[in-house]
């Protein structure tokens, strides 16, 4: 089971699931190293190509975020209400 597993993504946006296998799990880490990125970007011999395809991937997680929240919203104010009462 990935990191990834189990959002709440609705079933118009599937073809999340399948953008997000893609990504790879360090992006995750507790610890994000992200010299190695770097490197890689700056090293590569197609820097728009690897900037871009960080930019696809960054609008994907973007994506994602705003479903989580949707799915959540009634939840984040319910617990931001019973939060202030006390």
């Amino acid at each position: 089971m990935g990191t990834f597993d189990g959002l709440p993504i609705s079933p118009e946006k599937s073809y999340l699931r399948e953008d997000l296998s893609r990504i790879d799990e360090s992006w995750a880490a507790a610890r994000f190293d992200s010299l190695p990125h770097v490197v890689h970007i700056l090293t590569s011999k197609d820097r728009e190509g690897e900037a871009q395809f960080l930019k696809e991937q960054s609008d994907i997680i973007e994506e994602v975020v705003d479903e989580v929240v949707h799915a959540y919203h009634s939840g984040f104010n319910k617990a931001i209400q019973n939060y202030s009462q006390v």
